[in-house]
C-alpha cells in the first residue's frame, strides 16, 4: 500500500484514509448490528463515535509527548491536527480508556461492550495489518524506509561535479524540489533556517532540483537564495538522475525529502511540505543512526 494517494494533485496520506474508512465502518457496523441483535436505536454508535475521537486525540497526545523536543520550541504546532503526527498505540489505549470508563460509569451495558469487542477487534486488527503495508509491495528498484540511498551524479549550482555518494558517513537530508512548486518554495526558508542556525547541526542537506534546466534555477535562486546547496542534472545527461530519484522514492508529488542516517540507509521518506516539528522529528531519526 503506498504511503500517499495522489488525486487530482490532492495528496492523502494513507494512514488517515486508512482510519476514515476504519472508523466508518466501525460505526456503521455497531448501529446495525445494535438494530439486528438489540431491536432498537440506542446509543451505542455514539459511545464509538465518542471513543474514536478521544482516540484520535489521545494518539495526537502521545505522539507529541514522545517527541517533545521537536515541539518544545514550537509547541503551537502541537495543535495542528490535520498535520502528520499520530501514535496508533496511544489512540487504541485512550479509545478502550473511555469504553471502559462509560462501562464503569453503566453509561454502557457489559452485552453492548462485548457486541463492540466482537466487531471493533477483528476491525482493528485488519486496520493495523494494513498501516504495516506501507510501502510494501512496491517495486523491487523503489526506494523505502530501509533501503541504502542509491549512487547518482548531479553538477552544484556553479558547475562542480557531485554525488549523493558523498553523502554516506553522515546523516543526511535530500529534498527533491522545483522553481514552479509553491510548497518547495514555501518550505526553503525553513531548511535554510534550519541548516543555519542549528547549533547541534550534524547533518548534510542537499536541495535536487527536479529536471529544470541549470540556467532557470540560478535565476531562482538569485531571487530566493538559500543557505545549503542546491544541485541539479548535469548538462545532456541522457536520463535525469533527479526524474529517476523522484520515481524511485514513488513519484508522488513535490517536495519529497528523504532522510538518511550515517550508513546510507534510508530512515524516512516525507511528502510534502514540511513544517518545523515535522522536520525535527525526522532529523531526530537519522541522528546517531
Amino acid at each position: 500500500m503506498p504511503p500517499v494517494i495522489s488525486l487530482g494533485g490532492l495528496l492523502i496520506q494513507t494512514p488517515r484514509l486508512a482510519l476514515l474508512v476504519f472508523a466508518v465502518l466501525m460505526i456503521w457496523l455497531i448501529n446495525w448490528s445494535t438494530r439486528r441483535w438489540f431491536g432498537r436505536e440506542g446509543t451505542l454508535g455514539a459511545h464509538v463515535e465518542r471513543s474514536f475521537i478521544i482516540g484520535v486525540l489521545g494518539a495526537r497526545i502521545v505522539y507529541v509527548a514522545q517527541n517533545f523536543q521537536a515541539y518544545r520550541d514550537h509547541f503551537l504546532s502541537a495543535f495542528y491536527v490535520w498535520q502528520t503526527g499520530y501514535a496508533v498505540w496511544g489512540g487504541f489505549v485512550f479509545a478502550l480508556g473511555y469504553l471502559g470508563w462509560a462501562t464503569w460509569r453503566r453509561r454502557l451495558a457489559l452485552p453492548e461492550l462485548r457486541l463492540i469487542g466482537a466487531i471493533g477487534m477483528p476491525l482493528s486488527a485488519f486496520y493495523i495489518a494494513s498501516l504495516a503495508t506501507l510501502g510494501r509491495f512496491a517495486a523491487a528498484d523503489q526506494l523505502h524506509i530501509g533501503s541504502q540511498l542509491p549512487h547518482y551524479g548531479f553538477v552544484t549550482i556553479d558547475g562542480r561535479q557531485a554525488n549523493l555518494a558523498t553523502l554516506r558517513g553522515g546523516p543526511a537530508v535530500v529534498n527533491i524540489w522545483a522553481t514552479w512548486c509553491l510548497p518547495c518554495r514555501e518550505e526553503m526558508p525553513l531548511l535554510s533556517r534550519t541548516y543555519t542556525t542549528d547549533d547541534k547541526k550534524d547533518f548534510a542537506l542537499v536541495g535536487v532540483d527536479l529536471a529544470e534546466p541549470a540556467s532557470r534555477v540560478q535565476a531562482f535562486l538569485g531571487q530566493q537564495p538559500v543557505s545549503y546547496p542546491i544541485w541539479t542534472d548535469p548538462a545532456g545527461s541522457r536520463k535525469s538522475p533527479s526524474t529517476t530519484l523522484f520515481e524511485k522514492t514513488g513519484g508522488f508529488a513535490v517536495p519529497t525529502t528523504i532522510f538518511v542516517g550515517r550508513r546510507g540507509i534510508i530512515k524516512a521518506i516525507y511528502v510534502g511540505k514540511l513544517t518545523t516539528a515535522i522536520l525535527a522529528v525526522n532529523l531526530q531519526k537519522i541522528q546517531g543512526t
